[in-house]
């Protein structure tokens, strides 16, 4: 079936007064906003009308999610195959680009023998060789998540208009990358909304796994059993911000998963790193990388909220880098009490000159009501803390305009006085 064809699309017609949600140009039309329907109802794609039956947006469609367009384009503009090829190579082509030169110079010697071993297209990347390649609406791609982990891809798609072109989809990837496999990351909540098959699939040779190389580190990424897409890669800028930090301090890594925060320290010459995960598998998935590196750590399965509560050790710097607490807007009070409790007790384990990056991944967390819960924690701590930066996703993930609620990943840096 040609899905880009005018027959097999969904027409949706948005209630009088609605014009404005795509003036705006938001990608999500949401149920409610529509009067009426006609068409496949499991068509792939969706052409918006307003009240005058003159079409005003394309794009993916859901006849399960509560948005029912993801719209692509706007206006006049064709929704075609060739544009979502083109929208693909942007986003790979963006990451390519000089503007966002992140990556170790090719005569770092602390590469050492691991430089050759990466693949010839991966030495060419701003990144290194993990990098998210596509960042959904931030790459006008609403629905699609791609990351690229070394040799192997990972693919996120949440919802079942993008699901039915996934063969375009990886075809694109597959001539971009020419990665070793790409691995199918199903088992996420959207797509149980969507009625879309939740089991994994792996597509290649060997193992969904990888060994990548950021800003001169090295890590393991396991894609079955890793969180999210197997790593966190939108915290690439705050771990070199750690790693400068590190010198000569103390270290306590919360949530430390990965241990990449951790190894980030040590390579930049802390006195301790102290590791606290809830999971005693990512606890050794922490040992991994940090004998990866070489560099020596402490790691304690325990749950964080206890931890900073029981130990009695001091920190000179302190990240703390928890789950989302907030999976949906009914759950933002909850998260606000969690969010200000683990904050609070990590403070007091600060001495005066000390400094914290704390953050939230939750999108239904404002950036304004976080900084509400960390000024309250630091009031009920009786700590005089500064703000110093505001931290976000590395520039991978970029976050557009039109669509602030992609913009997830929101933190402070913290001084204590």
């Amino acid at each position: 079936m040609n899905h880009f064809e005018p027959a097999n699309r969904r027409i949706l017609t948005l209630k009088p007064g609605k014009e404005r949600l795509v003036a705006n140009r938001h990608p999500w039309i949401f149920a409610g906003a529509i009067a009426r329907e006609s068409g496949p109802a499991n068509a792939a794609l969706a052409d918006l009308l307003d009240p005058q039956g003159r079409r005003i947006a394309s794009g993916f469609h859901s006849q399960h999610s509560q948005i029912r367009v993801r719209a692509l384009t706007f206006g006049d503009e064709e929704l075609t195959e060739a544009t979502i090829r083109e929208r693909i190579n942007a986003a790979v082509a963006r990451r390519m680009g000089s503007g966002l030169k992140l990556k170790v110079p090719k005569n770092d010697t602390r590469l050492g023998d691991r430089q050759s071993s990466a693949l010839s297209t991966s030495d060419l990347t701003p990144f290194d060789n993990a990098y998210r390649l596509i960042n959904a609406e931030g790459d006008e791609l609403s629905g699609l998540i791609v990351d690229r982990y070394n040799d192997i891809a990972v693919i996120e798609i949440a919802n079942a208009g993008v699901e039915q072109l996934r063969p375009l989809i990886i075809d694109c990837v597959q001539q971009a990358i020419a990665p070793r496999g790409i691995w199918l990351k199903n088992d996420i909540p959207a797509r149980k909304i969507e009625t879309l098959p939740m089991d994994p699939e792996w597509i290649g040779e060997g193992e969904p796994a990888a060994e990548i190389r950021e800003n001169g580190l090295h890590f393991h990424v396991d894609a079955p059993s890793g969180q999210k897409t197997g790593f966190f890669l939108d915290q690439r800028e705050n771990r070199a911000l750690t790693r400068s930090l590190a010198a000569g301090r103390r270290v306590l890594n919360l949530f430390s998963y990965s241990g990449a925060f951790g190894v980030y320290a040590a390579a930049g010459g802390a006195a301790s790193v102290e590791n606290v995960d809830s999971s005693s598998s990512a606890i050794e998935l922490a040992r991994t990388n940090h004998a990866l590196n070489g560099s020596e750590a402490t790691f304690t399965v325990a749950d964080a909220f206890d931890y900073v509560r029981k130990t009695t050790a001091r920190y000179d710097l302190l990240i703390c880098d928890p789950p989302a607490f907030a999976k949906s807007r009914g759950d933002i009070d909850r998260a606000a009490r969690g969010y200000k409790d683990i904050n609070l007790f990590a403070m007091k384990l600060l001495d005066p000159g000390a400094q914290m990056l704390t953050f939230s991944c939750s999108g239904h967390m404002s950036l304004d009501l976080f900084q509400k819960v960390i000024f309250s924690a630091a009031q009920d701590a009786g700590r005089r803390i500064s703000f110093v930066r505001r931290l976000t996703a590395a520039p991978d993930h970029p976050v557009s305009l039109f669509c602030p609620e992609g913009e997830y990943l929101k933190g402070f840096l913290l001084e204590v006085h």
